[in-house]
């Protein structure tokens, strides 16, 4: 059954997103950042509470040592002062108290026979000083039995040997009362720890992500945004409120191009359309070979007039004035009047021509906006692409959301150095120079496509060139 799930297609499914999920917040700086800091405020901690620890724990013994040298230090007195009997007495009236934590024996080295204490037997210390011994067996009090105690050795005349000492049970437990509370610390310092983290973490990339997706926005050329500021003048707001003013200066730098892009346009679009309405007329009143010049003058002029105009509309779409009329559409109709548009100067090149699609699909555009990318694309894939060639134009779903369009071409193709560089105005490679054309055909497409959502890119058809356009499916409006 185990290995059923794991090689299930859900497990695999499931695992790659989980994986990159956990690689992109191992990659996250502030992730790392916090997580730095919380590790150094866990080893601290540790640090301290072990300190605390020791020193609690320490001190607890010293007191029973401080306890057990002044008792020592009083019997040895009696003992001075009276002799074995008083010191005999002392202990036997210590011991009457019941104070079943302090141990005491005294006994002859010589004849090992026990003269005054609680301990049934002699112990095994041959050494004067400070011994820890284990009372199972010794000691005559039940509540002793697995205990270990303290004890101070020390010899006294007359071949006497004095064990005065202290049963630690109770600084055990206090030990384990102090270890088992720090311990307790140490999870609630780990729990708010880790609460604290997440806390800040999540509100420090929830800001930036913030900052991220806007800026992605923009570069996507919704010049318009700006990223939101909260009013609280910290750090965030600082770099949000100096990035909206280059904002700003860029947007209306930008602004100042396209209209003084579109204000030449405008102006020489005019004295353009009257030239060609002179030349018109003087062809109509003139020789042969005068006509053929002035053909060729009004070719000229209807080139330029279509570049004017080209640029006009590029504005028109990226500005935002030009929104255009969004209906929902079937994109094989469309693609299929697109196609019987171009079949006749496809014909005149013996170029093959076809559509592939393996149902109809629905998108949100409009209808003339997205005649005039793929009426530009394909011209393109006509004009460079040799006599007896094949244009191909296929539609798939690219995912649940997603759909792809894509006119592959056997013709001369773009490096794949220049796919960015053949969206911008006016650009051209060198080995399209001979076509006529003015470089604002795959511009004014790109523009159209951001409009709806959408991106082109480029691939290598070998030969010729793959064009695929990334469009959303259904509605997005």
């Amino acid at each position: 059954m185990l290995s059923k799930i794991l090689n299930s297609g859900k497990t695999e499914d499931i695992s790659p997103g989980f994986k990159q999920r956990v690689r992109k917040i191992a990659h996250n700086s502030t992730f790392r950042m916090v997580f730095l800091y919380f590790a150094l405020f866990i080893l601290s901690s540790l640090i301290l509470l072990s300190f605390i620890y020791w020193s609690t724990v320490g001190y607890i013994y010293k007191q029973l040592d401080h306890h057990i040298e002044y008792d020592m230090e009083r019997l040895q007195n009696i003992y001075n002062s009276g002799g074995k009997e008083q010191l005999i007495t002392a202990i036997e009236t210590s011991l009457l108290q019941k104070n079943y934590a302090s141990i005491y024996l005294l006994y002859n080295k010589k004849t090992r026979q026990i003269l005054a204490g609680n301990l049934n037997h002699i112990p095994q210390i041959k050494t004067k000083g400070w011994h820890i011994i284990d009372l199972s067996g010794l000691s005559s009090i039940p509540q002793q039995q697995n205990h270990s105690a303290r004890l101070l050795v020390m010899s006294l005349p007359e071949n006497l040997i004095f064990m005065n000492g202290l049963d630690i049970e109770s600084a055990h437990q206090q030990e384990h009362i102090i270890f088992n509370s720090l311990i307790a610390g140490i999870a609630i310092i780990l729990l708010l720890g880790t609460i604290g983290g997440l806390i800040i973490s999540i509100s420090t990339i929830k800001k930036i992500n913030s900052i991220n997706e806007t800026i992605n926005e923009i570069s996507k050329g919704n010049l318009s945004l700006r990223i939101p500021t909260r009013g609280t003048d910290d750090d965030y707001d600082l770099l949000a409120k100096n990035i909206n003013q280059m904002l700003n200066q860029i947007h209306k730098l930008m602004q100042g191009m396209q209209n003084i892009s579109n204000n030449i346009a405008h102006d020489l679009r005019t004295p353009l359309s009257r030239l060609r309405g002179r030349l018109e007329l003087i062809q109509q009143n003139c020789s042969h070979e005068t006509s053929e010049g002035i053909h060729e003058a009004l070719t000229e002029t209807d080139n330029l007039l279509s570049t004017f105009n080209a640029m006009l509309r590029i504005n028109k779409v990226e500005s935002g004035a030009q929104k255009g009329h969004f209906t929902t559409l079937f994109i094989d109709t469309l693609l299929q009047d697109v196609i019987e548009f171009y079949e006749p100067l496809a014909e005149d090149k013996d170029i093959s021509l076809q559509l592939i699609t393996d149902k109809k699909y629905k998108i949100d555009g409009d209808r003339d906006m997205l005649f005039q990318v793929f009426t530009n694309i394909l011209d393109n894939s006509i004009k460079y692409t040799p006599e007896q060639g094949t244009i191909v134009v296929s539609i798939a779903q690219n995912n649940s959301k997603q759909l792809q369009i894509i006119i592959a071409d056997s013709g001369i193709g773009i490096p794949a150095t220049e796919y960015n560089k053949v969206l911008e105005p006016f650009y051209r490679l060198e080995k399209h120079r001979d076509y006529q054309g003015n470089g604002l055909g795959l511009s004014l497409a790109s523009a159209i496509v951001k409009l709806h959502k959408g991106v082109i890119e480029f691939k290598d058809n070998t030969p010729g060139l793959k064009v695929c356009i990334i469009l959303p499916l259904g509605s997005w409006r």
